[in-house]
C-alpha cells in the first residue's frame, strides 16, 4: 500500500513538473510575439487582467534603415529575409539589454517603448543608451554583410526618440487585437526617425532634458533644429545626438525573471513587491497583483528552485 502511494505521489510530482516546463516553454514562445502583459493574461487563462485605457508617461524609440527599399528591389527576396532576420536580432538584443519593450517590428522599422507598463524613471537615458547600442550593432552587422550587398549600396540607421504621455490600450477588432500605446509622442518619434541622418538619433526636447549627466557627457548634441514634420503643427524643436568617439554608455542591466509568468525582464521599468526579506520583480502590475494575492505559491516555488540549484552546485564541488 505504501509503495503504491509513494508511486502515485511521484507520478503527481512528475506531472506537475512537466506541466510547469510546458508552461515555461509556452510563455517563452509567446514572449517572442507579444507584450509581457499579454503573456501574463494568456498564461493565467484570463485571471491576470490586461490594463487598458491607462495614461502613462513613456519614451518612444523608432528606428529604420536608410536605402532599404532600394536594397529590397536589388536582392532576391530570400536574401532580404535573411538580412532582416539578422537586423532584427541585433536591434532586439540592444533593446532587451536595456529593458525596452519591443512594440513592433514592421518592414525595416523597429518601435520600442520605455516606461511600459509603468514608469520607473530614467526612460530617456535608457532610450538613448539603447539607440547608441543599436547604431553600434548596425555598423557591425552591415560590415558582415558588405560582400553580399550590391556594389556601392550604402546603408544607414536613423533613430528618433520622443517622450510624452500616451494611452496604453488594447486596440483593434474582435478578430485581431494589438496591445500598444497611442499618443502624440508615438507619432513624433516616428517622424524624427524618418528625418534622422544615418548614424544619428534625433530627439525632442523632453528626451534631451531627461538625459542623465553621465550619458550627456558622452554625447555630441547639436544646437536645436526647428523641423517641419509631416502631420505636426508648427515647427518641432529637435536635437541630433551622436556618441562621442570612445564613449562608454551605461552598462546593460542584468536580466531577471518574473516569478508569476516567467518573463525575462530588467530592474529598470519593472514593478516590484517585497515578500519576507526579498524583493521580487514583475513585468506588469497585473503579475505583481497576482503575486500579492498568493505570495506563498510563487515565492515558495522560487525558493525551492534556489535550494535545488544550491544542492547541485554543492554536489559538483564535492
Amino acid at each position: 500500500m505504501g509503495e503504491a502511494l509513494a508511486a502515485a505521489s511521484a507520478k503527481r510530482r512528475s506531472g506537475s513538473a512537466t506541466r510547469s516546463r510546458t508552461a515555461e516553454r509556452r510563455a517563452s514562445l509567446l514572449s517572442s510575439y507579444v507584450a509581457p502583459e499579454i503573456v501574463a493574461h494568456i498564461m493565467s487563462d484570463g485571471r491576470v487582467p490586461l490594463p487598458s485605457g491607462v495614461r502613462i508617461p513613456v519614451t518612444v524609440l523608432f528606428a529604420d534603415i536608410r536605402s532599404f527599399t532600394r536594397l529590397a528591389e536589388r536582392l532576391p527576396a530570400e536574401r532580404v529575409v535573411a538580412f532582416l532576420d539578422d537586423y532584427f536580432a541585433a536591434m532586439s538584443a540592444a533593446a532587451l539589454a536595456h529593458g525596452a519593450i519591443i512594440d513592433k517590428l514592421v518592414g525595416d522599422a523597429v518601435m520600442l517603448l520605455f516606461g511600459v507598463p509603468a514608469p520607473a524613471g530614467g526612460e530617456p537615458t535608457r532610450a538613448l543608451t539603447t539607440a547608441i547600442e543599436m547604431h553600434r550593432r548596425f555598423e557591425q552587422m552591415t560590415s558582415r554583410w558588405r560582400r553580399q550587398l550590391p556594389p556601392g549600396h550604402a546603408l544607414g540607421l536613423g533613430v528618433g526618440c520622443a517622450s510624452g504621455e500616451v494611452v496604453l490600450a488594447n486596440v483593434g477588432s474582435p478578430a485581431r487585437m494589438d496591445y500598444t500605446v497611442i499618443g502624440a509622442a508615438v507619432n513624433l518619434a516616428a517622424r524624427l526617425a524618418a528625418r534622422a541622418a544615418p548614424g544619428v538619433t534625433l530627439v525632442d526636447r523632453a528626451v534631451r532634458d531627461g538625459l542623465s549627466d553621465e550619458l550627456a557627457d558622452q554625447l555630441r548634441v547639436s544646437p536645436p533644429r526647428f523641423l517641419a514634420l509631416k502631420g505636426m503643427r508648427g515647427r518641432i524643436r529637435a536635437f541630433a545626438c551622436v556618441a562621442r568617439r570612445g564613449a562608454r554608455p551605461p552598462a546593460a542591466a542584468r536580466s531577471l525573471e518574473d516569478p508569476v509568468c516567467g518573463m525575462k525582464l530588467h530592474r529598470a521599468g519593472a514593478t516590484t513587491r517585497t515578500h519576507g526579506r526579498r524583493r521580487y520583480y514583475f513585468c506588469s502590475r497585473a503579475c505583481a497583483e497576482a503575486f500579492a494575492r498568493d505570495p506563498g505559491r510563487y515565492a515558495a516555488g522560487r525558493s525551492r528552485d534556489a535550494r535545488s540549484r544550491a544542492r547541485r552546485m554543492g554536489g559538483s564541488k564535492r
